[in-house]
């Protein structure tokens, strides 16, 4: 009785986790859909889509000239060299960047709501979210990830360390961990905008200030603002405790070693909140006149 009872309860559980990857795999479709035919809307004024692209280039340029700027008067960082500083950035930056160019409309979000776009959103057979991510999808918004991309490369490359399997192991992994992160904390702000849509330029500021943050050594703001982003706000998985380990440093702050390695698991309970968040705003949404 007992062997049938586990049996039934594995199927069941079988069963729904199916389920789940059905339901991704649905949704990634109908993400990749909305997507292409942002891009062939784009493609119908290729002088706007290079003028802009150009714009967003220039716009990414800025944070890399403000490094720049430093290290023109300072010899290092906080201890940091300009190629582990390059490295953080890069890192980073190409980690907000794939967030940006994946979920980044989900920043006019307090707009749909305030133009009662919403409302017709919620009935449409497809989901919410991927539908939110893709409102207004710039395709431009891709040419963010090529500097970033540009910068990693020289860094790793001037970078004194020992490229070990564990380390080269460890990089597109980081990368990858700190996307998730930055598109679960672009998830759970945008869920705050179902219930205050005036909230717009304040979730702005959370994720650009995030994404700023990341790109230095988190001993420039001090133990208690770099404890509150390790464990409050997690941002520190994005790029910071992964880069510890590559650059064969020390934890400043005296945290165990293992936490250089935590990013996947925090990726996924961020991932996890986000998703509780996002459907949590979505049952308090009341509508415009609500």
């Amino acid at each position: 009785m007992n062997q049938r009872t586990a049996e039934r309860t594995g199927g069941r559980a079988g069963q729904r986790v199916g389920e789940r990857v059905g339901l991704l795999r649905t949704e990634a479709g109908s993400y990749l859909l909305l997507v292409g035919a942002a891009f062939r809307s784009a493609a119908q004024y290729r002088v706007s889509l290079v003028l802009y692209t150009l714009v967003e280039m220039a716009g990414a340029a800025l944070d890399l000239a403000t490094i720049s700027i430093i290290f023109a008067h300072l010899s290092d960082l906080d201890g940091f060299s300009l190629a582990e500083v390059a490295f953080l950035y890069g890192t980073s930056a190409l980690a907000f960047a794939l967030a940006e160019a994946m979920a980044g409309p989900l920043d006019q979000l307090g707009w749909h709501i305030k133009e009662g776009r919403m409302d017709a959103v919620l009935i449409r057979p497809v989901s919410v979210l991927v539908q939110c991510a893709t409102m207004d999808f710039s395709p431009q918004r891709l040419s963010r990830i090529v500097q970033p991309v540009a910068v990693l490369a020289v860094s790793v490359a001037a970078l004194d360390v020992d490229w070990t399997p564990a380390r080269v192991a460890l990089l597109p992994a980081m990368i990858a961990c700190g996307t998730l992160i930055s598109i679960s904390l672009a998830v759970g702000i945008a869920a705050v905008l179902f219930v205050a849509p005036d909230s717009s330029l304040a979730v702005s500021a959370v994720r650009q200030g995030s994404a700023l943050a990341t790109q230095y050594p988190l001993t420039v703001y001090g133990r208690r603002a770099a404890l509150l982003m390790t464990v409050v706000l997690p941002i520190a998985f994005v790029n910071w405790q992964p880069a510890l380990f590559v650059l064969d440093r020390p934890d400043p702050f005296g945290l165990p070693a293992f936490t250089r390695f935590l990013s996947l698991p925090v990726a996924v309970v961020c991932a996890a909140a986000a998703a509780t968040a996002w459907r949590s705003g979505i049952r308090h949404y009341r509508g415009v006149g609500g």
